[in-house]
């Protein structure tokens, strides 16, 4: 049997491949010096698991946790945003998961259904129950990710604001506009503790005892 190539879609094909090539190596990057840099500080300053920086996902509970040292040393506060970003950051990836998951499925069991005769009714019906399902879980996905968005930039706000006080506003709207600076913000400040309380406070008058911050246990001071 003879096969016929078409030159121009390989072409496209392979273009297409190289061109995912800096993308990767882009994403690569960036997840080697934000897991390098949220491990350098959070060993630094005492944190336990340092390593949890380089597990996708599970490294928000690192950022919430850096988050929560800094406002109980510096404000008495005790907050759970490490708690609060590790839920919504396990939520929306088992959300975004099942949704791709349906549409896969559905999509197959559509084009199988075409294939196979399925009468126009009986598609269309199809489609529009692949439709109902992916609305479902888009709204409680969108919701999620939302508040996971938020909080999780709260977190960064403070980690920028304990490395560098007079840039952290700044550090955080480019953060937002163009999130590939994170992680170089992150990494190149990984060694600036600017605006963290100093280590020994000999000179300085005893402060009423806080109440204990309910994260890990650290030996910053």
């Amino acid at each position: 049997m003879a096969y016929i190539y078409d030159e121009e879609a390989v072409a496209a094909i392979f273009t297409g491949l190289t061109s995912l090539i800096p993308t990767g190596i882009l994403s690569i990057v960036t997840y080697v010096l934000t897991a390098l840099g949220l491990y350098t500080i959070a060993k630094r300053r005492g944190l336990n698991h340092p390593w949890l920086a380089w597990i996708p996902v599970v490294d928000v509970w690192l950022l919430g946790s850096l988050s929560d040292q800094y406002r109980y040393l510096t404000r008495g506060e005790n907050k759970s945003k490490r708690k609060t970003l590790l839920i919504l950051g396990i939520l929306s990836t088992a959300l975004g998961i099942a949704m791709l998951a349906l549409v896969i499925s559905a999509v197959v069991q559509i084009v199988l259904g075409a294939v196979g005769g399925m009468s126009e009714e009986a598609l269309l019906e199809a489609v529009l129950g692949l439709l109902v399902s992916v609305f479902g879980l888009l709204l409680p996905l969108a919701g999620v990710s939302i508040a996971y968005v938020i909080i999780r930039y709260m977190a960064l706000y403070d980690l920028y604001k304990s490395m560098d006080p007079g840039n952290c506003v700044l550090f955080l709207v480019l953060s937002i506009i163009f999130s590939i600076t994170e992680p170089f913000f992150i990494f190149l400040n990984r060694e600036n503790e600017l605006g963290m309380p100093p280590r020994k406070q000999t000179d300085i008058p005893r402060q009423p005892p806080r109440e204990p911050w309910s994260g890990d246990e650290t030996n910053y001071l």
